[in-house]
């Protein structure tokens, strides 16, 4: 006697319903024996197919099956063994500044990945959702998980910090990088050995030798009709930029808001910040700030452009062939 499943009782009851709702016609009792068979016939090639495709089941009783193949994998795509990449959440408070961010370091064979991605509020955990390693890059898909279990929490938006460690089978040929956070954005990066010397790295530089400094040179009334400008120039860690910005008055310092690297195009947002306490007043004229930016890249011979933004939409693109070194 085959076994009795449930699915075998579900569509027995159903088709013992459909013959009561019928009316008792005579050849009930047959139509439910080839019911019956069909049934039968269905539950055997589906079993089967079950069998052959377990690994791929996403959905049971319960619904959480899928999700937790997912989770203990580690990864959801083609590729290498997903044993080649881990994740482990190590900190998560609410935001403030850039929650959405991506840091990279290569040493050892092993490449580490920093990042922070946002969350509806600080009680989330980061789970790694697919990782790939492939043709000279690998692909991270990093969201978050609800690590209250419901419970109360702060009314803030979250910023999830992680770490995930890739471990290439050939960590020689890797040189490109895309981290995606499923409740923020993409970051394409170069991959940097720390083994390299040269500092050789795919389409782009990646500040991971030191952080990217600003620093205020002067601010006065802007003078006549001088044309707001920007330098930029190769340095022996990176590039360096000197420029000037206008402001609503002299009594401003430059800001730095923000630096990222994308495809071979280095972005530098430079913003204004007033230095008056509550009390001061400044002189009522148009101001001028000088400024100079410091970026070290470790590959930044790679880079096809710069681009500078300053405040009121402001944007000067200087083209790499255009850099000279500095004095």
């Amino acid at each position: 006697m085959p076994e009795l499943t449930r699915r075998n009782v579900l569509l027995s009851t159903a088709a013992v319903g459909a013959a009561g709702l019928a009316g008792c016609v005579s050849d009930s009792e047959d139509d439910e024996s080839a019911n019956a068979g069909a049934s039968n016939g269905d539950e055997n090639g589906s079993e089967n197919g079950n069998e052959s495709t377990a690994g791929n089941e996403t959905e049971t009783d319960d619904g959480t099956d899928g999700a937790d193949s997912g989770e203990e994998n580690g990864s959801t795509g083609s590729g290498s063994d997903s044993s080649d990449v881990t994740l482990e959440t190590v900190g998560a408070a609410c935001a403030e500044g850039d929650n959405d961010s991506v840091t990279i370091d290569w040493s050892g064979g092993v490449i580490v990945v920093n990042g922070t991605t946002p969350a509806p509020n600080p009680c989330h955990e980061a789970v790694l959702e697919e990782g790939t390693i492939e043709d000279g890059s690998f692909t991270l898909v990093v969201d978050v998980a609800d690590a209250n279990e419901g419970g109360v929490c702060q009314d803030c938006v979250g910023a999830v910090e992680y770490e995930a460690r890739v471990e290439p089978e050939n960590p020689d040929e890797i040189t490109e990088a895309t981290v995606r956070h499923v409740q923020g954005g993409s970051h394409g990066v170069a991959v940097e050995s720390a083994s390299d010397e040269g500092g050789e790295g795919g389409e782009g530089g990646e500040p991971t030798s030191g952080e990217p400094s600003i620093e205020t040179q002067d601010a006065g009334c802007l003078s006549g009709e001088r044309e707001r400008n920007v330098v930029v120039n190769w340095t022996e860690s990176g590039i360096s930029i000197e420029g000037a910005m206008q402001t609503p008055n002299p009594c401003h310092k430059a800001v730095l808001g923000g630096v990222t690297v994308e495809d071979g195009h280095l972005t530098v947002d430079v913003s204004a910040e007033s230095t008056l306490s509550e009390d001061e007043v400044c002189t009522q004229c148009v101001g001028e700030v000088l400024y100079t930016v410091d970026v070290p890249l470790s590959n930044a011979d790679s880079l096809a452009r710069v681009t500078v933004t300053h405040p009121d939409d402001e944007q000067i693109t200087v083209d790499a062939d255009d850099i000279e070194p500095a004095d």
